[in-house]
């Protein structure tokens, strides 16, 4: 909220979210799809301190009145509004009033992130790398998808925190699964092993919040195992014999 707080009048609310949250700010004026989808989902951050906050012992009107000052300017109606449409709505009272809130309630873990921002630089590179490689088909379309929900869940952590790293496991398990019978028609390359290589860094970058998730785990196991992605997932499947 601090780094929207203070923003001049001229941009829109869209681009002012956009800068906020590292997207591209000059595609955001003409399609704001993205700063759409990063309002979603802060704003169910928001719905979910205001449970935790109700369920305190803490009277309502110490917080609700500025919880729904900040709904009200994170909302994705209007977004290419001029920013003043929205900004009087953080006033140092509500600011004061989400620090209050943070102290208050028990803080969960926090990963490392100049780890995490060091995935997503690796990422970048080994994204290149494919991209000028021979990949292709079913290889190819593999890795793209992994490669996208490790880097949204890097995208999405500064909102929705350990929650991001722990559903990428989960939707990067889902999508092998998925894909497994194609994949074991596919040779072992360096690109799966990047991809393996990968999802290891992320797991240590976020480690306090993944070492006791049951999903995390599993796909950690099968990518360390050495072999092929794809056969290690169907062994994992019902009416494999393992």
């Amino acid at each position: 909220m601090l780094a929207v707080q203070n923003k001049p009048d001229p941009p829109s609310a869209a681009e002012t979210w956009a800068e906020a949250f590292g997207l591209d700010v000059a595609s955001s004026k003409t399609d704001p799809h993205d700063v759409n989808q990063q309002l979603t989902l802060l704003r169910h951050e928001l719905d979910l301190l205001e449970e935790k906050m109700l369920a305190s012992s803490f009277s309502e009107s110490l917080f609700k009145p500025y919880i729904k000052r900040v709904r009200l300017t994170i909302t994705t109606n209007n977004i290419s509004a001029s920013w003043k449409t929205y900004r009087n709505n953080l006033s140092p009272e509500t600011i004061l009033a989400l620090r209050y809130c943070s102290e208050i309630l028990e803080n969960e873990p926090t990963a490392d992130f100049e780890e995490l921002e060091k995935v997503l630089s690796d990422l970048e590179k080994f994204k290149e790398s494919i991209n000028s490689s021979s990949v292709n088909g079913v290889t190819y379309d593999f890795v793209i998808s992994q490669i996208n929900i490790i880097e949204k869940a890097i995208k999405n952590y500064p909102i929705v925190g350990g929650a991001a790293i722990k559903k990428a496991f989960s939707d990067g398990f889902a999508d092998l699964n998925v894909r497994s019978e194609d994949l074991a028609k596919e040779e072992e390359t360096e690109v799966t092993k990047g991809i393996g290589k990968l999802w290891n860094n992320l797991k240590t970058a976020g480690n306090e919040f993944v070492e006791t998730d049951r999903i995390a785990n599993a796909y950690i196991g099968i990518i360390n195992k050495g072999h092929s992605l794809a056969e290690n997932v169907i062994a994992y499947l019902p009416g494999t014999g393992s």
